[in-house]
């Protein structure tokens, strides 16, 4: 089954809801998006799309079925520098645990390339990674390159450290 997709320059209070649920699930089944399992949904939902910038970021959304729950989104991110005005950063790729494995995370890997080259001036994507899960592997396997990683920029326990990975997607 292929998924639905939706932008959102703004995010609804219902979607944002849905999606820190969504978040909380994916972190507490081991996922690497910006928390530590296990977390609790107060600490995600203080957190969530904290950087986000109406007008200048859009939250692309995917579901099984048009107006059905979220099952996989990001963050197409403006990254707020004048020299820079031309790439974009994905943050927040996230696919809700039970939905893993169909695919749906190189889908949206896909519509994220899609809507990045309809927006104006924009030549590259950029992410991070936390390395130490074979995440690389995944972006890889969805064109993009690493070019570059940060040693030890990753405190996940007080004695786990990871690498910060970055890579990017030529448009």
């Amino acid at each position: 089954m292929a998924l639905t997709f939706r932008t959102y320059s703004e995010i609804p209070g219902a979607l944002r809801a849905r999606l820190v649920d969504a978040w909380v699930d994916a972190t507490n089944a081991g996922g690497a998006v910006g928390f530590v399992a296990p977390v609790r949904r107060e600490a995600v939902d203080a957190k969530a799309f904290q950087g986000f910038n109406a007008g200048l970021d859009l939250l692309l959304v995917g579901s099984e079925a048009p107006d059905g729950d979220p099952v996989a989104f990001l963050v197409v991110a403006d990254h707020r520098f004048a020299l820079k005005d031309h790439v974009r950063i994905l943050k927040t790729v996230v696919v809700h645990p039970k939905h893993q494995g169909k695919g749906y995370g190189v889908e949206l890997m896909r519509e994220a390339e899609r809507v990045a080259r309809t927006l104006d001036g924009v030549e590259l994507l950029h992410l991070t990674c936390r390395g130490g899960l074979g995440l690389e592997r995944f972006y890889a396997k969805c064109g993009y390159t690493e070019v570059g990683r940060i040693p030890r920029m990753l405190r996940v326990a007080a004695d786990d450290y990871r690498d910060e990975v970055h890579m990017a997607l030529s448009l």
